[in-house]
């Protein structure tokens, strides 16, 4: 549909025609930089300023910390990738925070720290991160003759395109000079490798969410600095817009998103956001493609995957916990698909997700005072783009909602109110997906705003997080999901590891026998969730099979399980066995860094176990105390 609209002719003579304007107002135009009367406003420009004076008292080593070789060879030696990557997105936000207060005040009393910005990211190497490079064996100097737009080449990119059109003019009475560099290695270093046919760049196949992330900022990039080569631009968008169809295409209809709702924000989001400055830049000209119903759910996606508060169903490589969603840019993307369930939710993520007895706007930081990793295009639209309505609503999502093609069913006690009864979810689906943990028939219990039991979520990456060896990471493989195992026998990695729906009605059932391998001897294992109107949510598990067969479930909670003399106590709630018996409490220390934003320093795992012969049945009852 897409490649349908415009041909690239039709491209070139459009861009020939038309003076780019930025995608967002100029720091001189000061009427739409006044905070005005809004209360967002006002908080998060004296949030921004606040940060931004407090870091330019710090030396320019500090703000703009040096990226050092061993530290990026790290990641061929030892594998870490934490290091360089921490000073790298420093970098980056300290300069996308200089240049909101710049924007903010007017009074180049930051344009210093914006200028010595550009200048560091302009003397870096490489724009792309040691583990989207090219090596040679055993070398941890990337390729020289490979060059790589990968998804932070990409950004910075676009985080330097932002810069310039927000802030050209002042820029250049620093020197004119200066900006011809900027856009000179941005086009080198993020544009020509992209129009290089000969150094292929993965993600132009559509596969995942690479390619909308990637091919958003490699947009904005070109949008800005190739505005004096229409035809130029054409062929380098249109190869854009074939990239982002294909991975259009492959997106389900349901909408849902099989990286999980972390990657939603990469992903669907970033799609909403390339073509929304497709659409900006052509005067419209595909603005049909937003009332595709497709489009709308795939947006509608992160409200339905929501919990409570901040937790989100911790899905493939996704945290359970996000300190931040930019309200911005959901509102954006519901104005553009006419989602009301969005809208509502952009309105509760402007609320920071509190319960409705709350009525402090957020200042997006998640109540810390400061500013995590800043992408200064999301910044922008955080300020231009934020709900103006601010009305909190039914987010009108029912007692049950389904995602039939990514299999996620969500029950919830109490509809529109996510602070007060059950929640229980369950996803089948298949051990294809990308960021996959091989968890199949995994659910989470969530009681009063709080998790009961859960999903542990992503773990920091590192060499061998997409490597052979990533399933050797508990959390990573079923053994750290709440699934069983037969005689010790995992599930196994594939698209041909899945589950298949039998039922949907006022609760659900599905077949997860075909997310192991034939060789540990099931025919059938079908869990059955189910939640009812006094909050008990149900798990039961009936298993068919050949010969005896040891059954391990490890079931992960977010509190400390307590045996009490009618039951097992976690949190709120009090968890009855039947047909299956606890072994042992395991806790866990958390190290990982990724993890312990969700869970602190501790979770706990209680080991489950029931033998067989040929069937059996149990059940997991998780009864609210009130």
């Amino acid at each position: 549909m897409l490649q349908e609209i415009m041909s690239e002719k039709e491209l070139a003579d459009l861009f020939r025609r038309n003076s780019s304007a930025s995608r967002f107002p100029a720091a001189s135009d000061r009427t739409a930089w006044g905070a005005g009367d809004s209360a967002y406003r006002q908080k998060r420009f004296s949030l921004y300023l606040k940060n931004a004076e407090s870091l330019k008292k710090q030396d320019y080593a500090e703000i703009y910390p040096p990226l050092k070789a061993e530290d990026y060879f790290a990641f061929i030696r030892n594998g870490n990738r934490r290091i360089f990557e921490s000073y790298y997105f420093a970098r980056r936000t300290h300069l996308a925070l200089f240049c909101m207060a710049e924007a903010i005040e007017y009074r180049k009393r930051f344009l210093p720290e914006v200028v010595e910005g550009v200048w560091q990211l302009m003397n870096e190497l490489v724009w792309y991160i040691p583990a989207h490079g090219h090596y040679r064996a055993g070398d941890p100097m990337p390729r020289f003759d490979q060059p790589r737009t990968d998804l932070f080449c990409a950004e910075t990119g676009s985080t330097l395109a932002c810069v310039v059109q927000l802030l050209e003019r002042e820029l250049g009475e620093k020197s004119k000079e200066l900006l011809t560099w900027v856009k000179e290695l941005c086009v080198e270093r993020v544009i020509a490798p992209v129009e290089d046919d000969t150094v292929p760049q993965w993600w132009l196949d559509g596969l995942n969410n690479w390619t909308p992330w990637c091919a958003s900022n490699v947009a904005m990039t070109a949008f800005t600095f190739l505005r004096d080569q229409p035809e130029r631009l054409a062929r380098l968008i249109r190869k854009l817009i074939v990239s982002c169809e294909k991975f259009y295409d492959r997106y389900a209809p349901d909408g849902g998103c099989d990286e999980g709702p972390g990657y939603f924000m990469v992903a669907g989001l970033r799609l909403m956001i390339f073509l929304d400055l497709l659409n900006f830049y052509t005067d419209n000209a595909y603005v049909r493609i937003f009332s595709e119903e497709k489009f709308r759910n795939i947006g509608d996606y992160i409200a339905k995957v929501h919990l409570a508060g901040p937790w989100f169903a911790s899905m493939a490589d996704s945290p359970a916990k996000f300190e931040r969603i930019d309200a911005g840019l959901l509102n954006r993307y519901a104005e553009l698909s006419g989602s009301p369930l969005l809208k509502s939710f952009a309105v509760e993520a402007a609320y920071g997700f509190s319960p409705r007895s709350e009525s402090e706007i957020s200042d997006g930081t998640a109540g810390t005072g400061t500013f995590p990793h800043l992408i200064l295009q999301n910044e922008l639209s955080q300020v231009f783009w934020y709900p103006r309505d601010l009305v909190r609503r039914d987010l009108s999502n029912g007692a049950l909602t389904v995602l039939p093609d990514l299999q996620f069913f969500l029950f919830r006690q109490n509809p529109g109110d996510d602070w007060n009864g059950t929640i229980l979810c369950m996803k089948g689906g298949h051990n294809g997906e990308n960021h996959n943990h091989n968890d199949v028939g995994q659910f989470e219990v969530f009681y009063d705003g709080m998790p009961i039991a859960v999903d542990c979520g992503a773990t920091d990456y590192t060499r061998f997080t997409f490597s052979d060896r990533r399933y050797e990471n508990r959390f990573l493989n079923s053994s750290g999901h709440n699934v069983p195992s037969f005689n010790g026998t995992l599930q196994n990695a594939g698209a041909e590891f899945g589950a298949k729906l039998l039922s949907v009605s006022d609760e659900v059932s599905i077949d997860i026998s075909g997310a192991y391998p034939k060789t540990c001897g099931i025919v059938s294992c079908v869990r059955r969730a189910a939640l009812s109107a006094d909050g008990t949510a149900l798990i039961e598990d009936r298993v068919s099979g050949t010969g005896k067969m040891s059954i391990s479930l490890p079931l992960y909670c977010a509190v400390r399980p307590e045996k009490e003399a009618d039951g097992i106590r976690i949190g709120g709630m009090q968890l009855h066995l039947s047909g299956i018996s606890p072994e042992k409490t395991e806790e866990i220390p958390i190290e990982d860094q990724r993890m312990q934003i969700s869970w602190g320093n501790r979770l706990w795992c209680l080991h489950l176990k029931v033998e067989i012969s040929g069937e059996g049945s149990w059940k997991m009852e998780f009864v609210p105390l009130k």
